[in-house]
């Protein structure tokens, strides 16, 4: 462990023994090992162990059996694929979908966000922040920021489940033409972390989306930020 490091260590040694779990070095069922062995491999206190197999417990990943000692939970398979080839971002898998709304609100534009949709600073900007889901599971949160000069009453046309592409399909007319995307890697913030039911600083896809409709004007950007331990990414890309 690095006590120097910015992460606190109970958090390194919950994100090394998670890892492990979920790569299947500790199996559905197996006992952790006991906390005097832990501390001698990590070179921590009891106290830092405890705090990080705490927790895993919290998180679903172990149980606790009193006077039994700590034994993996069944293991979360990767539950959803989400194919990145097209204008919308589909998570596709068995179990019921579900989109929760976190946050919807309007602001004015700030210079980054004026300049990111094309729109003059101070213009109304619409934020909706959702979570996607497979079987109560969350695997991604979309946040995303549209123009409402341009696309009047956008917000609230929007509820949990709206499909924003065919609100703005039908009722605004838009024809998507190009989507661009950089994919990256990002963390969970405490906010983020706590929609997505991982712990803090875990590691995140971050996929950043601009969608150009066929006059090339912005229609919105997004940034989407998905679990890589519960989502396999598809990308498919055609000869031209």
């Amino acid at each position: 462990m690095s006590a120097v490091a910015s992460t606190p260590l109970h958090e390194q040694v919950r994100s090394l023994l998670m890892h492990e779990i979920e790569t299947g070095a500790y199996t559905e069922g197996e006992r952790l090992p006991p906390e005097p062995e832990l501390c001698e491999r990590f070179g921590v206190s009891r106290i830092t162990v405890r705090r990080a197999v705490a927790d895993l417990e919290r998180l679903g990943f172990v149980r606790r059996q009193q006077g039994r000692g700590t034994f993996v939970s069944p293991r979360k398979q990767v539950i959803g694929t989400m194919a990145v080839s097209g204008f919308a971002d589909k998570v596709v898998g068995d179990g019921a979908k579900e989109s929760r709304i976190m946050r919807a609100e309007v602001v004015p534009a700030d210079e980054k966000r004026a300049a990111r949709l094309d729109v003059p600073v101070g213009d109304p900007i619409f934020r909706l922040v959702r979570v996607f889901a497979l079987d109560h599971t969350p695997l991604a949160i979309d946040d995303s920021r549209y123009s409402l000069t341009r696309y009047p009453g956008f917000d609230e046309l929007i509820r949990e489940g709206t499909s924003t592409y065919q609100v703005l399909r039908e009722v605004y007319g838009v024809e998507f033409s190009e989507m661009d995307r950089e994919i990256g890697v990002g963390f969970t913030t405490p906010q983020t972390a706590a929609w997505l039911q991982r712990p803090e600083r875990d590691p995140l896809i971050v996929i950043r989306k601009v969608a150009l409709d066929r006059g090339g004007k912005i229609v919105h950007t997004s940034k989407v930020k998905v679990v890589p331990s519960r989502v396999t990414l598809n990308v498919v890309t055609r000869a031209d």
